[in-house]
C-alpha cells in the first residue's frame, strides 16, 4: 500500500508542475497579445490558437473548442489504427468504438513531437483513447508518451447534475489510485491491486462505495467482483 501512496504523491507533484506549466503558457500568450496592442480595452477575441515548435510542428492547441490540427494523432483515424488498435484483441471493433469517442475539448491540449496528446486542461475534456468517460469532466488530465491516459484531477458532473471531485492516477493496466469526494458524502482513497480493491475513508449512511447502511469510517477490502473480504471500522473508545 505504501508503494501506491508514494505513486499518488509522485503523480500529484507532476500535476502541480503541469498546472504551473499550462498557466505559464497561457500567461505568455495573453501578455504578448496585450503588449502588441496598447490601445482599446485590451481584450483578446479569437476562436483558436495553435502554437508551433521550432520545427513548425503543432504542439499546443487552445480554443473553445480547440482547433483542428493535422499533426494530432487523435483526429487521424489512419494513425489511430496504426498506433492504438493493435493493443486490442479486435482492432476493427476498437475502431468502431473509437468513432464514438469525444476528441474535442474546451481549453488547451499539449502534444508531443509525434502528435500524441500529453496534457489537456479545460471543460468537457476529450475521452481517453480507451473508452468514453462516464461523466462530463472539467479539469486537467495527463497521458503517457503514446497518448494513453495516466491520471487526472477533475470536477465530474453526473447525468443528474451532481458533482464529484476526483484525483486519479493510472498504470498500464488501468485505474490504480483515486482520491475522491463524492456527491453521496463519501470521502476516500481507493487503491486497486491485482486481487481486489482497498478503500480507506468515511461515508455517510447508505454509501454506495463502502456498501454501508450506517455511517462508516475505516477500511474495507473487496475482491475483483466487489465481494467484501475484510473490513476494519474505526470507533470511539467505549463504543
Amino acid at each position: 500500500m505504501n508503494d501506491h501512496i508514494q505513486l499518488l504523491k509522485k503523480q500529484v507533484r507532476q500535476l502541480q508542475i503541469a498546472v504551473i506549466g499550462c498557466l505559464s503558457i497561457l500567461s505568455i500568450v495573453i501578455f504578448s497579445a496585450f503588449a502588441a496592442n496598447n490601445n482599446g480595452d485590451r481584450i483578446i477575441r479569437t476562436r483558436g490558437i495553435v502554437i508551433e515548435d521550432s520545427n513548425g510542428r503543432d504542439r499546443i492547441l487552445i480554443g473553445a473548442p480547440i482547433p483542428y490540427s493535422p499533426s494530432r494523432v487523435r483526429t487521424d483515424t489512419t494513425l489511430v489504427r496504426k498506433y492504438w488498435s493493435k493493443n486490442f484483441p479486435d482492432p476493427d471493433q476498437y475502431m468502431k468504438w473509437y468513432s464514438t469517442y469525444r476528441n474535442s475539448a474546451i481549453g488547451m491540449v499539449v502534444m508531443n513531437e509525434e502528435g500524441f496528446d500529453r496534457v489537456q486542461v479545460g471543460d468537457k475534456v476529450a475521452d481517453p483513447n480507451t473508452g468514453q468517460r462516464m461523466f462530463e469532466s472539467a479539469g486537467i488530465f495527463w497521458n503517457d508518451k503514446e497518448g494513453f491516459e495516466r491520471g487526472g484531477a477533475a470536477a465530474n458532473t453526473t447525468k443528474d447534475g451532481k458533482s464529484r471531485s476526483i484525483i486519479g492516477v493510472d498504470n498500464h493496466e488501468g485505474e490504480a489510485v483515486h482520491l475522491m469526494a463524492l456527491e453521496d458524502g463519501t470521502n476516500a482513497i481507493s487503491i486497486n491491486g491485482e486481487e481486489g480493491h482497498l478503500l480507506i475513508g468515511s461515508s455517510k449512511k447508505d454509501g454506495q462505495w463502502f456498501e454501508n447502511k450506517k455511517p462508516f469510517t475505516g477500511m474495507k477490502y473487496f475482491d475483483k467482483k466487489w465481494k467484501l473480504i475484510w473490513e476494519q471500522e474505526m470507533k470511539r473508545k467505549g463504543n
